[in-house]
C-alpha cells in the first residue's frame, strides 16, 4: 500500500504537491434572498432557486440576477434538479408537491403528488426520460416523463431504511444510488425496484446525500458522522474517507469537471476536496446551521452557497472548473480491512 492510499484510508489530508490548481473565495451576499435548495443548469452561469417563502427563481451567477420567477409552492421546496439536457427543471415541497417546469418560459409541464409527506431530494436520469424523487415518507417514487400518467411508474419503499438523497447515475439509465439511515446506501434499478448493491459503511449513523460525479465512476456520500466517503461506483467500495467536519454532512455535490467536491455540514462550513489526493483544498466558513445547499455553476466559475443568516452567498472560483475532455480519475481502491464501530447508546 503507497503512502498516499493508507493516509486516504486513514482520513489524514494529503499534502501532496499537485498540478491541480484550486482557489475558491468567498463573495458577495444578496440579503433577504434565502435559498433552501438549489440546482445548476447543465450549461453556462444559471442555477435555479427555491427560496424559504415557497417562491423559486433561474438565476444567473454571473451577473447575480434573477432571470426568471417560476411558480411559487404554498410550502418551501427543499428539492430542486435541473435536467441534463436543460429543458426542464423540477422542485419539490413540504407539501409533497413535485412541479416540472420549462426553465425558459416558466410554463408547468407536470405535476405529481404522490407522497405523503414533503420531498427532500430530486434527480433527472440521464436522458430526461425519468425523474426520482425521495419523499419524507420513506419512498424513492420513480415518474416516467415520456408518459402523461400522473402517478408513479415504480415505487421503491424503504420499509423502515429511511431513504435519503437519492440520485441518478450520469451514465447509466435506469441506476440511482441512494443513502440510509443505516449502513450507507443503496444502488437500485428503477425499471425493476430490485437491489443492485450496498454502499457499506463501517458504522450505523447513516448517508444524507449521495452525489455522483460527472463521469459516474465515482459518488461521494455525507452523513451523521461528519465524514465525506468517496466509493467506486463500479465496485461499490470505499476508496477515500474525507475527515474535517465536526458535524452532520448533509448536502453534497462535484464541480463540473469532477475534479473536486464540496460538503456542506451543519458546523457552518463548506469545505472543497481534491476528489483525486483527498486533500482539502479550500473552507467557506460562516455558513448555514443547518448545513447550507451547494451548487458549482456548470460554466466553473461559482459555488453558489447559503451563509449563517441563511442569505445566499456567491463564492468565486479560480481557476475555472468547467468541464474538460479527460475527467478526474478515481482514487485507486485499497483492500485494507477496517474494525466495525457500533454507535454510542
Amino acid at each position: 500500500m503507497t503512502i498516499l492510499a493508507a493516509a486516504l484510508l486513514m482520513g489524514t489530508p494529503v499534502h501532496k504537491p499537485t498540478s491541480v490548481v484550486f482557489q475558491v473565495s468567498a463573495g458577495p451576499v444578496i440579503q433577504g434572498l434565502r435559498p433552501i435548495a438549489l440546482a445548476a443548469a447543465p450549461t453556462g452561469s444559471k442555477f435555479l432557486a427555491c427560496l424559504e417563502d415557497g417562491s423559486v427563481r433561474v438565476m444567473d451567477a454571473k451577473s447575480r440576477q434573477t432571470v426568471r420567477i417560476l411558480a411559487k409552492h404554498p410550502q418551501g421546496a427543499y428539492a430542486a434538479a435541473w435536467s441534463p439536457d436543460g429543458t426542464y427543471v423540477a422542485t419539490g415541497d413540504e407539501s409533497a408537491r413535485i412541479w416540472i417546469e420549462s426553465p425558459i418560459t416558466g410554463s408547468k409541464i407536470r405535476e405529481y403528488r404522490t407522497h405523503t409527506k414533503g420531498i427532500e431530494k430530486l434527480s433527472f436520469s440521464m436522458t430526461r426520460q425519468y425523474l426520482a424523487s425521495t419523499g419524507k415518507d420513506d419512498q424513492i417514487n420513480i415518474y416516467d416523463l415520456s408518459k402523461p400518467a400522473p402517478k408513479e411508474v415504480r415505487k421503491i419503499l424503504g420499509k423502515g431504511a429511511n431513504f435519503y438523497g437519492a440520485a441518478f447515475s450520469p451514465k447509466l439509465p435506469y441506476t440511482i444510488s441512494t443513502g440510509i439511515l443505516g449502513h450507507g446506501g443503496r444502488v437500485y434499478d428503477c425499471n425493476s425496484g430490485q437491489c443492485l448493491g450496498f454502499l457499506n459503511t463501517v458504522d450505523d449513523q447513516g448517508v444524507f446525500d449521495v452525489c455522483y460525479n460527472p463521469a459516474g465512476t465515482q459518488e461521494v456520500t455525507g452523513g451523521k458522522n461528519g465524514e465525506v466517503l468517496i466509493w467506486d461506483s463500479a465496485s461499490k467500495k470505499t476508496v477515500a474517507t474525507l475527515k474535517g467536519h465536526q458535524d452532520w454532512v448533509n448536502n453534497l455535490a462535484y464541480s463540473p469537471n469532477g475534479k473536486f467536491i464540496a460538503s456542506a455540514s451543519v458546523d457552518k462550513s463548506v469545505k472543497i476536496w481534491n476528489s483525486t489526493t483527498g486533500e482539502k483544498v479550500g473552507e467557506i466558513t460562516g455558513q448555514s446551521s443547518v448545513g447550507s445547499p451547494v451548487c458549482f455553476t456548470a460554466d466553473g466559475n461559482s459555488l453558489i452557497t447559503v451563509n449563517d443568516a441563511g442569505d445566499i452567498q456567491f463564492n468565486a472560483i479560480s481557476p475555472s472548473q468547467a468541464p474538460k475532455d479527460e475527467p478526474a480519475k478515481p482514487v485507486k481502491a485499497t483492500t485494507k480491512k477496517t474494525k466495525k464501530h457500533h454507535r454510542r447508546k
